[in-house]
């Protein structure tokens, strides 16, 4: 990750929680007590555990990812019984899944930097410049024709049938009327 590594996000999310008692967690999350964070990496080592649930993970999984296994430690965040089949286990590493039976309080995390991490005030140039090369936003305009904006469009248009938003007849792949996000429509045409 370009800015801060999983370990230090983690650290964050869970020192954003302890400094906002009040906020609002999804309802999902209400379920748990506190945001679930699952780490996702191909070099996550079983010996390291303890750092992992110390920095506030509460499950992992191991690259390349299997969807379905995924699928089934995400359902534990609803479903106590799929949680508890789904806890670490010496010797099912590889299969990841979650640290404990629930969530530990949001107050137990250590939210302490790492002494060799130096405080950033804000992302360098160097990272700045990246991130918006990333950014789709930013990767080129309606006329470029890119794979890219092509997909974003396409990906819009679904988004607005399955709100409901059906363009008039007259409008069918016209593009000033604007999508749900600001952007023009992408109806297929018939």
């Amino acid at each position: 990750m370009p800015i801060v590594d999983g370990l230090t996000a983690a650290k964050i999310i869970r020192s954003f929680e302890k400094s906002h008692p009040t906020h609002l967690l999804s309802t999902r999350a209400s379920l748990n007590g506190r945001i679930p964070i699952i780490a996702v990496s191909a070099s996550l080592l079983e010996r390291e555990l303890d750092m992992y649930v110390d920095a506030g993970f509460d499950g992992w999984i191991l690259k390349p990812i299997s969807f379905p296994r995924l699928q089934e430690i995400m359902t534990g965040i609803v479903d106590k019984k799929v949680r508890h089949k789904n806890v670490y286990a010496k010797g099912g590493w590889e299969r990841g899944g979650w640290f404990e039976t629930s969530q530990n309080n949001v107050w137990e995390a250590d939210t302490k930097p790492d002494e060799d991490k130096i405080a950033m005030s804000g992302p360098s140039d160097a990272v700045q410049v990246q991130a918006a090369s990333d950014d789709p936003q930013e990767k080129g305009d309606d006329e470029d024709g890119s794979r890219q904006t092509e997909e974003q469009h396409r990906i819009a248009g679904v988004q607005d049938r399955d709100a409901g938003i059906e363009a008039p007849p007259e409008q069918l792949g016209e593009k000033d009327d604007p999508d749900v996000n600001g952007e023009p429509h992408d109806f297929p045409r018939n």
